[in-house]
């Protein structure tokens, strides 16, 4: 894929989290570059989401050091650059404020897949029991070691979550299920005590986590939003 489809991707990647509720005025996505294994696209920190175009996708390093001397990255930016030391069979981070998934933490209730598409999460989504910025190595360092070497998405207690994934479009749809999962959840709570899918019910439900899931539930929010920069395949 060529950098300007990266972009394009990148791009309406937080347009349609934007569309969805899940980023705000704040979050962010980002994508290794491809024969480039020390950097990666990001959006910058000034442009707004909910206009946000191909142009504000900025390239950063590992280090989390902007490529162009003027680019403003992300003050969280070490989520992104400790998350792909730690795990290189990531190509995609997003770090989202999903209000539902948010208000599992504060209330202290165990986020549990309950929804068949929820199966996605079968290692679990920890809570990362810390609500400030990741905004030093070390709590970065701390989210990575939380996600560990399997795990899809973690929630940041009062603050919001990181959702990982091999590519753009499968970061998207983890960020749509990890919430759609939680608003059910969130409801089972309401009217008693959830019931989790069971063992045989999660691996049953892996044929959920592959490509054309993954482009099927991209091309809805394509055409649901018409936000498309371009064909990135």
């Amino acid at each position: 894929m060529k950098e300007d489809q990266i972009r394009n991707e990148v791009a309406a990647c937080v347009r349609m989290l934007e569309f969805l509720g899940l980023i705000d005025y704040s979050g962010h996505v980002s994508c290794r570059i491809p024969g480039a294994a020390d950097s990666l696209f990001i959006n910058a920190w000034g442009a707004g989401r909910h206009a946000l175009g191909p142009g504000d996708i900025i390239k950063m390093d590992l280090d989390g050091n902007p490529l162009v001397s003027t680019d403003i990255v992300p003050s969280e930016k070490h989520i992104h650059t400790s998350v792909y030391r730690a795990r290189p069979d990531v190509n995609a981070v997003a770090h989202l404020h999903p209000p539902v998934t948010t208000a599992l933490s504060a209330a202290g209730k165990a986020y549990l897949p309950v929804m068949h598409h929820g199966a996605i999460f079968a290692d679990g989504v920890p809570v990362y029991d810390d609500c400030r910025h990741v905004n030093t190595v070390a709590r970065g360092d701390a989210v990575a070691a939380l996600l560990g070497p399997r795990r899809r998405a973690l929630i940041m207690r009062g603050h919001g979550a990181v959702v990982v994934a091999e590519s753009v479009r499968a970061v998207f749809y983890a960020s749509v299920y990890l919430e759609d999962n939680a608003e059910k959840l969130a409801e089972a709570y309401k009217i008693g005590q959830p019931v989790a899918l069971r063992e045989e019910e999660l691996e049953l439900n892996q044929w959920a986590w592959r490509e054309p899931q993954f482009q099927k539930v991209w091309n809805y929010y394509q055409e649901k939003t018409g936000i498309n920069f371009g064909d990135a395949a």
